[in-house]
């Protein structure tokens, strides 16, 4: 499809930017924005709580749109090829996705590489998930409709944790909203080379991102790294959003059939003309909006059904 006007203007706007991959850690983490949602969200309340995980403290917060008893609750992880971005970054999407589904997010602040290189992520999304299951009611959080959710990297976190938990009686996952999923740090998947240049997110910044967050290449065949080699019997039901000119796209598409292939209920959307982490620059991309409003509806679906 040919690409679509926002697009085309967004890419003239970035086209002189230095590559990211020529950069440091700390560098990037200097320059980049993560969100352009300018839009102001009425929330009831936001909390962050420290929390003493495996690796040390790190913080969650909670995005609360009502003041509403035992809300049902999205765990959200952000991008950022696990390199740069924080959960800072991301509270106008995280108060948008509270604001227009009616669920509490609360948004997970995990160490980043190199400093915290794989499975740290891991292991802190996974105690995360535990942490506001197990003190879900004390929140005001509603433990039996508990979501997660993410996007690039904070998606492959999410996926992880709903396979993980598939095998445990808690934390139980009634929902996985992907979007833009890294899934594969294996595959040589098409949109990799495609769309490996010139569309916003490049494949060598994901390759710079693999060797910052990796100890060695057998971790790109790990499941917790790369849920697409992951067991996803039983998993709970899932969205997933693509992007036409995503580098990730076919990875993330190839993970929805794997999950219809293993009788597990999975809604679909691929974007045409759009990029990776459009829905997270509203303010640049209509189709943006739409991804919150498919969202509120997939979440609706599910909980009616």
């Amino acid at each position: 499809m040919r690409m679509k006007e926002q697009t085309e203007q967004f890419l003239k706007n970035i086209a002189g930017f230095p590559p990211l991959h020529h950069m440091t850690p700390g560098d990037i983490r200097k320059v980049v924005v993560a969100n352009t949602i300018s839009d102001q969200f009425k929330l009831s309340s936001t909390e962050d709580i420290p929390l003493q995980g495996p690796h040390g403290e790190f913080t969650i917060r909670i995005y609360r749109p009502t003041t509403e008893p035992l809300l049902p609750v999205i765990l959200f992880f952000h991008g950022g090829g696990f390199v740069f971005n924080r959960m800072p970054d991301y509270d106008p999407m995280c108060s948008k996705l509270a604001v227009t589904t009616g669920y509490a997010v609360v948004s997970v602040d995990y160490h980043l590489a190199p400093e915290f290189k794989f499975p740290v992520p891991v292991d802190e999304a996974l105690y995360a998930a535990e942490w506001v299951y197990d003190h879900a009611s004390s929140l005001g959080l509603n433990p039996n409709q508990l979501a997660v959710a993410g996007e690039s990297v904070g998606a492959n976190l999410a996926a992880v944790v709903a396979q993980h938990a598939r095998k445990r009686i808690s934390p139980a996952i009634s929902y996985q909203i992907l979007l833009c999923p890294l899934t594969d740090w294996t595959g040589e998947h098409e949109s990799r080379v495609t769309n490996g240049k010139g569309y916003f997110l490049e494949t060598a910044l994901l390759e710079y991102c693999a060797d910052h967050y990796l100890n060695t290449d057998v971790d790109r065949q790990n499941p917790l790294a790369s849920p697409l080699l992951g067991d996803v019997t039983c998993v709970a039901p899932a969205l997933i959003v693509t992007a036409e000119f995503d580098p990730l796209r076919d990875e993330g598409e190839r993970y929805a059939e794997k999950l219809a292939e293993h009788g597990v209920r999975v809604a679909h959307k691929r974007y045409e003309g759009m990029i990776h982490c459009f829905y997270a620059m509203t303010d640049l991309f209509d189709d943006g909006h739409d991804v919150y409003e498919l969202i509120r509806s997939e979440l609706q679906t599910i909980n009616n059904a």
